[in-house]
């Protein structure tokens, strides 16, 4: 199944959650990651739109030679080039799954980042393999990757309503990261990266809960970013988003003031060459 996003909506809606602002705010620095002493050729995959890229990864590297920002999904880099330009970001269109796509840098890289993104990558262990052939020798990579998410239960169960199965003509477990399918555990990653050949400077899985400030917000967001909406017929759509904003809400719950929370178990990894 094809990544869906509305690019447009999704530039409009995107603010870092609490994990990513942490993360590149404070458990990189505390790393190292801000006191380098040579000049930094960063990588980004999964860079969306561009105001993280541009407001909270550039500013981790005080002697920043460039970043390499890369989606697969051309819309969010006319967004990105559009909303979030900067001398120093180069911003293409790649798909990472495809190896033949990013390996013109093999072995240039000093810095990766990924994220929010890495969980939709189908073949993770070969996403760790290009992720170390890219980097330079001790070179580093930072992933923040979601492994289980309400959402996804969502998913399923609106694949399976009587008002909306027959829309779906693909199997929507395609659309579903194997991490929250299979329970994967931060053990499972660690194992992983050991085998390609990573040196684990960091781990750590987290439960997060994130507020939205209404519905409306709230199902926006995911609407944008829902791979079913392809499928949907323009006729539907308000019908759909009211169903899908109902299980979603049924998974995750609200507050108690009623505004919607979203709720996910999230990877952090710093790893070295």
């Amino acid at each position: 199944m094809k990544l869906h996003y509305d690019a447009k909506t999704y530039n409009k809606l995107d603010r870092p959650f609490d994990s990513v602002v942490r993360f590149t705010k404070v458990t990189l620095p505390s790393m190292g990651w801000s006191k380098g002493e040579e000049e930094e050729v960063v990588m980004d995959v999964g860079c969306g739109p561009g105001k993280l890229t541009s407001q909270f990864i550039l500013p981790c590297f005080p002697k920043l030679k460039k970043i390499i920002a890369l989606d697969a999904i051309p819309g969010m880099i006319e967004e990105a080039e559009s909303s979030h330009p900067h001398p120093k970001i180069e911003y293409a269109v790649a798909n990472f799954e495809e190896r033949s796509s990013v390996i013109q840098w093999k072995g240039q890289i000093t810095k990766f980042v990924c994220i929010q993104c890495f969980n939709r990558i189908k073949n993770q262990e070969n996403g760790f393999k290009t992720i170390y052939d890219l980097l330079q020798p001790k070179g580093e990579a930072a992933l923040l990757f979601l492994l289980h998410n309400g959402y996804y239960n969502a998913i399923l169960k609106i694949a399976e309503d009587p008002n909306w199965k027959s829309f779906f003509t693909v199997n929507v477990t395609d659309c579903i990261p194997e991490s929250h399918l299979k329970k994967y555990s931060a053990l499972h990653f660690k194992d992983m990266v050991k085998d390609v050949g990573f040196t684990i400077r960091y781990c750590r899985e987290k439960q997060n809960v994130t507020t939205f400030a209404n519905d409306e917000e709230y199902i926006d967001f995911y609407y944008s970013v829902c791979s079913l909406v392809p499928y949907i017929p323009p006729s539907k759509v308000d019908e759909f988003k009211r169903d899908l904003l109902f299980y979603i809400i049924e998974e995750n719950g609200r507050n108690s003031d009623g505004t919607p929370v979203d709720k996910t178990t999230t990877l952090e990894l710093v790893l070295e060459k």
